[in-house]
């Protein structure tokens, strides 16, 4: 993988502790929210590190229009993946990070959220009281779109109105000894990590907040529908009773809907958010912090390239498998029971790794199976 990187500021001199703060993210065809997210953000931490998900819009070229600017961001090329891990892929991008430079905590941002804090300071006193090793947790205010006829510039996305919090719904903020380690698992959302399979302790942080902008214009949202049902139904793991619930019934609202566009946002918003009616939200003003736009002539929406590109992306995955399947045969000549336990050495050693790697137990465990599976094999 390839990076741009531009400088690294100094510390906020208003910092009582002298933190170093970052972000990192995953994004994918943002180009409507991207400049918007990198300005506001930047405003409250030291460097954002952004792996681009092989964007086939503007996101990008205005990445690397604001890292031309000088801003603190790094910029990842993503894989080329049909399906979308974003629990592996976001600790493999926060390790580039650490790489990069040794900040103290890291917030995990998808590319519609925005950090909301009082001051830099009041956010640096309670980072710093956190216990060692546990993690932190932001509330999330999901935002509603206004109506589509409020909507003239599908740049100015931002509202007022947000759900209601019926709990606290934590995203995850790491300290640097809890995000460098081998480790470490997050879960897909980043609504939680886990280390040594162990469940890192969360505690609600009161000093910063995410705001959260899903919807924010009718193309946006239907080309997301139909990106995220190709990713998602790409999965070997996909579960319809439990994964991705929300575009999986944003997108069973478009097979229903008998036009090309939505009378609304209203019914592909509750899929996606839940409850959105007038006793469900309240009135939550929200100020974007940073320098305005410079590159809305790089943000265009083009909802059928999306749904295109995730569709060629499929395809791709599906002809390298047959590829790979057709070097396997021809190579067939190879020992049977050689590739056997090639193969079923490096996934238990895997398996291994991925857990406790100290605990006798998971390794006697790993040795019992091997020797089963070759005492078997050789019969």
């Amino acid at each position: 993988m390839t990076a741009s990187t531009s400088g690294v500021p100094s510390p906020s001199p208003s910092a009582p502790n002298g933190l170093r703060l970052a972000a990192v993210a995953i994004v994918r065809d943002e180009a409507d929210v991207i400049e918007a997210f990198v300005r506001h953000n930047l405003a409250v931490v030291d460097h954002l590190f952004i792996e681009d998900d092989q964007s086939r819009d503007g996101t990008r070229a205005i990445l690397d229009a604001l890292a031309a600017e000088g801003l603190a961001v790094s910029v990842f090329d993503g894989p080329q993946e049909a399906a979308y891990f974003q629990a592996a892929r976001t600790r493999g991008l926060l390790q580039r990070a650490y790489a990069v430079e040794r900040w103290d905590f890291a917030f995990l941002l998808d590319g519609d959220e925005f950090l909301t804090t009082p001051n830099r300071a009041t956010l640096e006193a309670e980072l710093a009281s956190l216990p060692e090793s546990q993690a932190g947790g932001l509330r999330m205010w999901n935002y509603l779109p206004r109506p589509l006829d409020e909507i003239p510039d599908p740049f100015s996305f931002v509202s007022d109105r947000t759900q209601k919090l019926t709990g606290f719904s934590a995203k995850v903020m790491l300290p640097a000894s809890v995000a460098a380690n081998d480790e470490l698992k997050i879960e897909d959302g980043n609504h939680a990590a886990f280390c040594f399979r162990r469940k890192v302790v969360v505690h609600q942080l009161q000093s910063v907040a995410l705001a959260h902008f899903p919807v924010r214009s009718h193309d946006q949202i239907v080309s997301k529908t139909l990106v995220a049902y190709c990713r998602w139904r790409t999965r070997p793991d996909y579960d319809p009773a439990t994964t991705a619930l929300g575009p999986m019934g944003a997108m069973a609202l478009l097979r229903a809907n008998p036009d090309l566009r939505l009378d609304s946002l209203e019914a592909i918003t509750a899929c996606y958010m839940g409850a959105t009616g007038p006793d469900d939200t309240v009135q939550r003003p929200f100020e974007r912090l940073g320098a305005p736009r410079r590159y809305d002539a790089l943000a265009a929406i083009r909802p059928y390239d999306k749904a295109a590109s995730a569709v060629d992306t499929v395809i791709a995955a599906l002809s390298r498998l047959e590829a790979g399947g057709a070097a396997s045969r021809q190579g067939s000549g190879e020992s049977g029971l050689a590739k056997f336990l090639s193969k079923s050495l490096v996934g238990r050693w895997r398996a291994l790794r991925g857990g406790h790697t100290t605990l006798k137990a998971e390794w006697d465990g790993t040795v019992r199976r091997l020797r089963r599976s070759i005492k078997k094999r050789l019969g």
